[in-house]
């Protein structure tokens, strides 16, 4: 699937340019890191933690008052986090990378359908560790980002979410809304202190210029 839209031609396209020139060109590979860094990635994965954050409450809003109008407020908020993640997904190197949380994030593809069977498996069985945001976040990689929520959201039985019946399936909904929540701010995070050396002992920020300069060479 192509993600190539309008905003990620500001990290693509500069990075091409600036290969394409010599040492000495006037597009300098700092002007080139500078430019995609704070023109798409760094707004990209804010944007990303504040639906992560309205996904969250709207989900917890959802668990407190069961409703149609709670579920439909609670989807129409993870449909704006899907569409701020497919903005900045295409980024495939930096924090997002480290602890599995390019995976964690989303589980794709499941070519053998394993993740569906294990959230289906943890809906039936009730699994209370899945019902926690920090116990989530030790299971499965399936089990705890966009993919597990939109079934929890939208998949079989979902419609329990408007009563009693869904109690389970709403914690367990917002405890993955949690973990994305904790990713998206964990990446943003790293994203905003340049200088900050992340466990590869690379800045994300390094990461890009070492990449293109190499690319020039």
């Amino acid at each position: 699937m192509k993600r190539l839209s309008k905003f990620s031609a500001l990290l693509v396209f500069p990075m091409a340019l600036a290969a394409a020139q010599p040492a000495s060109a006037a597009v300098q590979a700092s002007d080139v890191v500078n430019g995609a860094v704070d023109g798409f990635i760094r707004p990209a994965y804010a944007s990303l933690q504040q639906h992560a954050t309205s996904t969250a409450k709207a989900v917890k809003a959802l668990c407190e008052a069961p409703s149609q109008q709670a579920i439909d407020a609670a989807r129409t908020e993870f449909a704006g986090m899907v569409t701020a993640w497919s903005t900045i997904e295409i980024v495939r190197f930096g924090p997002v990378t480290e602890n599995n949380r390019l995976e964690r994030m989303l589980y794709w593809p499941d070519r053998k359908g394993l993740g569906l069977k294990q959230v289906q498996a943890a809906l039936a069985d009730k699994d209370a560790l899945a019902a926690d945001a920090t116990g989530v976040s030790g299971k499965s990689i399936a089990m705890q980002g966009l993919g597990a929520l939109e079934f929890v959201l939208h998949g079989q039985d979902a419609e329990t979410l408007a009563g009693k019946d869904g109690a389970y399936r709403c914690a367990y909904g917002l405890a993955i809304a949690g973990n994305i929540e904790t990713i998206a701010t964990e990446v943003s995070a790293a994203w905003a202190k340049p200088d900050a050396s992340p466990p590869n002992g690379r800045a994300p920020v390094r990461t890009i210029h070492s990449t293109v300069t190499a690319a020039r060479r």
